[in-house]
């Protein structure tokens, strides 16, 4: 090659290597990666009832619900419920456990929490509040026609109530009731449980002047401090046994996590072979 001919070849080399390069970044374009997967999962996420606010798989093992024995329930049968004190279990019948309701009525989440219940057929105790039955008297109406209980739950939710004087615990028992029996057209509750179960001679005295049972609990997942839907579905599943009476709540907050982990406990005690009924 001549020395006239030296720089045109070498521009015709450059440039035949620019157009490979060209051409393989090209095709590497529209290559399908490697790890591509075909549309369509063999392995669907499973599907969740209609009241779910989620229909993704939990990230988080569920626990398997203990499988009841019918007829045995706590091994202290004085503890369902001791003289003149809270029924904290149901009788030991078959494998009977129960489902409560506190602090509302709600706005939003009690009709969520009574399409949960329709769906699945499960009978509750809502334990209401005074004050939110008469401002929310349509809720009240709702709960009692789907079939389910009301509880007097005192008219303004006191945790101190046993602190109180006397007058003011007759106060705030028959202030609720009251405020019940209007908001429903005439249900006039026949259970009572205290705010935060605190109970004390003075209380169980009210409550049996008022013609009410005094009703407690036997697990409590602290749904209301939002523990997180896990530790709310481990708690029911884990400790449930036939006799037991569980404390949900749906009013004093944001209760989705109170939606959501009943949405996934509800259905595996059933299952499991548990029947849902009323103190």
């Amino acid at each position: 090659m001549t020395a006239l001919n030296r720089p045109v070849g070498r521009r015709l080399l450059l440039a035949m290597g620019a157009l490979a390069l060209t051409g393989g970044c090209t095709h590497a374009g529209h290559a399908a990666p490697k790890s591509a997967k075909p549309s369509g999962s063999p392995h669907p996420p499973p599907s969740t009832p209609s009241p779910s606010p989620s229909a993704s798989p939990t990230p988080w093992q569920v626990p398997t619900p203990v499988t009841p024995t019918p007829g045995v329930c706590p091994v202290d049968p004085n503890f369902i419920q001791k003289p003149g004190g809270p029924q904290h279990y149901l009788p030991c019948e078959g494998t009977n456990i129960a489902l409560t309701i506190d602090d509302g009525p709600d706005p939003e989440w009690t009709p969520r929490v009574l399409a949960l219940l329709a769906h699945y057929k499960i009978p509750a105790t809502f334990c209401m509040i005074g004050r939110r039955a008469a401002a929310n008297p349509k809720l009240v109406a709702a709960v009692v026609e789907a079939g389910h209980h009301i509880a007097n739950h005192t008219f303004t939710h006191p945790l101190n109530l046993p602190g109180l004087p006397p007058a003011q615990i007759n106060d705030e028992l028959n202030r609720a009731t009251d405020a019940i029996s209007t908001a429903s057209g005439g249900h006039r509750p026949t259970l009572f449980r205290a705010p935060g179960g605190n109970w004390s001679p003075a209380v169980l005295d009210a409550c049996a002047a008022a013609g009410m049972r005094p009703l407690d609990w036997s697990v409590d997942p602290r749904d209301w401090s939002r523990p997180g839907v896990p530790h709310i579905v481990q708690t029911i599943l884990t400790r449930t046994r036939p006799g037991s009476i569980i404390l949900n709540h749906d009013g004093g907050g944001n209760r989705q996590q109170t939606i959501e982990a009943l949405t996934i406990a509800l259905p595996r005690l059933l299952d499991a072979g548990y029947h849902f009924t009323q103190p």
